[in-house]
Order: C-alpha cells, then sequence, then structure tokens
C-alpha cells in the first residue's frame, strides 16, 4: 500500500547525506508513518536503524501492517491519534 504522495526525508550519516522515503509525513506533528507490507518481516534490522535515525531527528514514528490497514482501519486510525 502506498500514499498518492510520498515525502523525501533527509539525513546525514558517517559524513554521507542520504534520504528515506517515508509513506507519509506530517510537519506539524513531526510524525511519520509506515504501512509495512510482508517484506519488513524479512528488513527489521533495516527498518529498526532507520526508525533510530527518524527518532534522532526528533520525529515519532508509527509503523501499520497493511493487513492492519485492511482488516481493522478504525484500529490503525486509533494508533495514530495516539501519537498526536
Amino acid at each position: 500500500m502506498k500514499f498518492l504522495r510520498q515525502h523525501p526525508l533527509s539525513y546525514e550519516q558517517h559524513g554521507r547525506r542520504s534520504f528515506f522515503i517515508a509513506d507519509f509525513y506530517c510537519h506539524e506533528a513531526s510524525l511519520v508513518i509506515e504501512v509495512d507490507g510482508k517484506i519488513h518481516d524479512l528488513q527489521r534490522d533495516y527498518d529498526e536503524q532507520r526508525d533510530l535515525i527518524l527518532k534522532a531527528k526528533n520525529l515519532k514514528v508509527v509503523r501499520v501492517k497493511n493487513s492492519e490497514v485492511e482488516e481493522n482501519f478504525n484500529s490503525v486510525i486509533e494508533k495514530i491519534i495516539a501519537y498526536l
């Protein structure tokens, strides 16, 4: 699942500038929402490292699974509201 508009978030690590494409980013709330598909089960270390970088930028990160969005959207909304 992808949002219609994605937002690149830049960072610097080991002297190199790079960026992530967030599924959803709300600047006003300093909130990043990532909707994870099955591939994320295989890349947990990468996702954890990415979350650490985003949190170091004072961003809150909410991760939800595709299946959560499809099967229980209201609980996803509640999870997001809890971060606001």
